[in-house]
């Protein structure tokens, strides 16, 4: 085994601090200036303040907007009445898309796991693929193909593209647990007379529900933080929250933006500490 010096090791160290430095630097850098009161310079710290994520949810209408906000008499800074339209579109998309992909990709890691086939492994390399290859060309490509069949543009072609690719996710996740089962209880239950309905329901689905929370939990965060493929899909009025804020930057650069995109950072951070929750593996005392 090989030892490391101490200069090695500070070396090693260093290398590591600055990269998760370069990696998380700009996500604190916004979160920190979400609470900048200025009003025309984000860059410019004038006072600590809460009112951009005030005005955000009042804008949502969570909250009443009766109160006098930061920056009020600055009617640019006031959010697009959109916002509550995009986090609805996000919301409906994510969900569905979510559930679509949990479903079509447990069945076919099941099918993969379970069944020899002819192109079985063919069939496998193709399910990375838009996994590996970039956004932009899964969305123009989704965009070619919709336009093709003249499918109209709007939130059902967003969720069918998302359960596309997000199905890939899902069946790599239910795929790797599904590798390190125990068969002979479904065995047993195949003697004892069960059917394989039976079988699913009662032994398989249990064994398998960590792997299908995690599943959809990532598959969840995936689609509500996804631009490209949504930019690509979308249509008029179903504008989803990435997409807004894409929009909003070129328009207008707003302190309400940092809020937004802080709350996305939060929410999506929540979502995959449960989902590694989730499927962390059960530790049993004896």
């Amino acid at each position: 085994m090989t030892r490391w010096t101490k200069p090695g090791q500070r070396v090693l160290s260093a290398h590591a601090w600055l990269f998760f430095l370069f990696l998380y630097a700009p996500i604190m850098m916004l979160v920190i200036y979400s609470f900048n009161a200025n009003t025309v310079s984000m860059m410019t710290w004038s006072g600590f303040t809460f009112d951009w994520y005030l005005r955000v949810f009042a804008n949502l209408g969570l909250i009443s907007s009766d109160r006098a906000f930061v920056g009020s008499e600055n009617l640019q800074l006031y959010s697009d009445p959109a916002l509550g339209r995009s986090l609805k579109s996000t919301l409906i998309v994510g969900f569905t898309s979510a559930t679509l992909a949990t479903i079509i990709g447990t069945l076919t890691a099941i099918g993969l796991d379970r069944y020899n086939f002819w192109g079985r492994k063919a069939y496998q390399a193709f399910l990375l693929v838009p996994i590996v290859i970039p956004d932009i060309v899964l969305g123009l490509a989704l965009l070619v193909f919709l336009s093709a069949i003249s499918f109209p543009l709007g939130r059902i072609s967003v969720i069918l593209s998302h359960t596309i690719f997000l199905s890939s996710y899902v069946t790599i996740v239910i795929g790797s647990r599904l590798a390190g089962m125990d068969r002979s209880l479904e065995e047993a239950s195949a003697d004892l007379g069960a059917r394989p309905l039976t079988t699913f329901r009662r032994v398989l689905l249990p064994q398998l529900t960590p792997a299908l929370v995690g599943g959809f939990l990532l598959a969840l965060v995936i689609s509500f933080d996804d631009l490209v493929i949504a930019f690509f899909t979308s249509g008029v009025g179903s504008t989803t929250l990435p997409v807004f804020l894409f929009s909003a930057i070129k328009r207008n650069v707003s302190p309400e933006i940092n809020a937004i995109a802080s709350l996305m950072i939060f929410v999506s951070t929540a979502i995959v500490a449960l989902a590694l929750f989730v499927r962390r593996p059960k530790t049993t005392e004896n």
